[in-house]
């Protein structure tokens, strides 16, 4: 049985007992023996252990509202940052839930008051001389993401919670009803 001898990578498998393969081990230099790890993964792995354990600074984008679509829906535009296919995203505000409006809304009072929501976060936008949208993500409805909007330094999510018009909301946590009979 002949066993056979691999001279490297890419290179020749020649039968091990052959004279080729005895001469090219004679005058072949000698392998240099690599560290068990790269020095350059090293660096990058100690990188990304100090990149993720230290706090990040939050993510801020001066995209302008174009639209209220109700109290805790707007639409940017976000073409300074993304390109024209992306550029207009619905922003979800995070933490906050405000009553439905038109035909999503269960009974008129809902109705009502999604309406009255919808024109305080207009009215909070429109005096605004400085609205950030902080930390954006994508949610898990399609081509909507949920983001902090802060509105002259405050929080419009706390702002609309504070005033009555929503309601503390964590993601995937059942809603409260907004129909005075169903509660």
């Amino acid at each position: 049985m002949t066993r056979w001898l691999a001279l490297g990578f890419g290179e020749r498998i020649l039968p091990f007992d052959s004279a080729a393969a005895r001469a090219y081990a004679e005058i072949a230099p000698p392998r240099e023996e690599k560290p068990m790890i790269d020095r350059r993964i090293a660096a990058l792995a100690f990188a990304l252990a100090l990149a993720v354990s230290a706090p990040a600074a939050a993510a801020d984008y001066a995209w302008p509202v174009v639209r209220v679509v109700d109290g805790d829906m707007v639409e940017v535009d976000a073409s300074a940052d993304l390109p024209p296919e992306l550029a207009r995203l619905m922003v979800r505000l995070r933490g906050v839930d405000t009553p439905e409006k038109g035909h999503r809304a269960r009974c008129l009072d809902e109705r009502m008051a999604g309406h009255t929501a919808t024109a305080f976060t207009k009215a909070a936008l429109a005096g605004a001389s400085r609205v950030v949208v902080r930390d954006p993500e994508w949610g898990k409805w399609g081509g909507r993401v949920i983001a902090d909007v802060v509105v002259d330094g405050r929080s419009l999510a706390a702002a609309l919670i504070a005033a009555g018009q929503g309601r503390p909301y964590i993601d995937d946590a059942e809603r409260e009803d907004w129909c005075p009979m169903t509660r």
